[in-house]
């Protein structure tokens, strides 16, 4: 499982059902505290930006750890001070390990029901009620139970020479043709926003199960050249603004050249499989399509556009062909076979977590920290391992 989904899963929820009385909050005072109203608010806002299910999974904890707090005699001016923030959270950390120890919760869910009030704290700082999230302070995870996580060698990572080769094959293909094809244009830019962009697959291609605007593949009406950004529909179901970096933007832009919408929204990335682009144009064209196919001389991307009819995305089941095709003719040595198409994600997110853990995160859009030291603690062993190797060298023990 992609260690992103960790937080959004719903398995286990039932084993907080039995929790012991002092954790239930009906046993808590009828009074609204501060906290209660920013956990209401955070999961009305998760609600109106269509995250019912993670609104209904995270509610029944965040209520309770409401009432805990209640219980306790915190409230949000307690969290906000820079030293007792983080040990009311540990506080609250050393609460979920007493009940791993008797049995009522696992540790893999008591890490998540964590990260969901880290992420409600996220949000209180988003909306001002917040100085800081007390729950991202090593020291308020000193007590949390943590769960046995797979290593790094059980999903993919686009190395650096992996990512550095495959996108070299690209771009030599476009400058070995003169004029360069589109599709080659095509393929050009996709691997380089899957590459340095940070996005997933399904965020800039379609699924044919999934209709949703967002889900149709990436559209040119979303596409900001003169800014460096796309407007896609993230994992979270909301519309979210996210770079295009400058390595990606020229490729992007000839792209976009090549291709000569007549519509903004046409596809960024259309497919090129025949049968589906003649199949729009029969649909829309019913008798005439013969007869205005030959008045463009046979060429189907002519047709659309002067019928302004809309090409299909490439699907991320193509994508996925279409890598491992490029894979296997740029010679690329893969232990999974291909470069998948989340492997660029991880791969970015692995240099960038080396470099800054909170440009991580914001870069890769996770709502928590704790989501992108799960995808990347890897990093986190080496640097220790690394750490420690000085300490012993300086004590003459290596």
């Amino acid at each position: 499982m992609d260690p992103e989904s960790n937080h959004h899963q719903q398995s286990e929820l039932t084993e907080d059902f039995g929790t012991p009385a002092d954790d239930d909050p009906s046993t808590a005072s009828d009074s609204a505290t501060d906290v209660q109203a920013l956990v209401e608010d955070y999961l009305t806002a998760k609600q109106t930006s269509g995250s019912q299910a993670y609104a209904a999974t995270a509610g029944s904890v965040l209520h309770r750890w409401a009432a805990w707090m209640q219980d306790q005699g915190h409230e949000l001016e307690t969290l906000n001070d820079p030293r007792h923030g983080a040990q009311i959270l540990n506080a609250y950390a050393l609460h979920l390990a007493n009940r791993v120890t008797d049995d009522s919760l696992s540790p893999a869910s008591a890490e998540r029901y964590f990260a969901y009030v880290s992420a409600c704290l996220s949000f209180g700082v988003r909306q001002g009620a917040l100085d800081r999230n007390p729950a991202l302070a090593d020291a308020a995870t000193e007590s949390l139970p943590t769960q046995q996580r797979s290593d790094r060698t059980d999903q993919q990572f686009w190395t650096q020479d992996q990512r550095r080769a495959i996108v070299a094959f690209v771009d030599d293909r476009v400058s070995q043709q003169s004029p360069p094809s589109f599709l080659a244009l095509r393929n050009r830019a996709l691997v380089r926003v899957l590459a340095y962009s940070g996005v997933r697959g399904a965020e800039i291609l379609s699924h044919p199960k999934d209709e949703r605007d967002g889900r149709n593949g990436l559209r040119w009406e979303h596409v900001d050249l003169d800014a460096g950004t796309m407007l896609i529909f993230g994992k979270d179901q909301r519309w979210e603004r996210t770079p295009l970096p400058s390595n990606c933007m020229p490729h992007v832009r000839e792209l976009k050249q090549a291709q000569d919408p007549p519509a903004t929204d046409w596809p960024v990335f259309p497919t090129a499989h025949h049968p589906s682009l003649y199949s729009v144009a029969r649909e829309e064209l019913g008798n005439r399509f013969k007869s205005r196919l030959a008045a463009v001389s046979g060429d189907i991307w002519e047709l659309l556009r002067d019928h302004q009819l809309t090409p299909p995305s490439l699907t991320t089941a193509g994508a996925r062909s279409l890598m491992r095709r490029l894979t296997g003719e740029a010679d690329i040595d893969v232990e999974e076979g291909y470069l998948q198409l989340h492997g660029g994600r991880r791969g970015l997110g692995d240099l960038l977590y080396r470099q800054d853990r909170g440009h991580a995160q914001d870069i890769l859009r996770h709502d928590d920290l704790s989501t992108t030291q799960a995808a990347y603690q890897h990093i986190d062993a080496e640097e220790r391992r690394k750490q420690l190797d000085s300490y012993l060298e300086q004590s003459d023990e290596l």
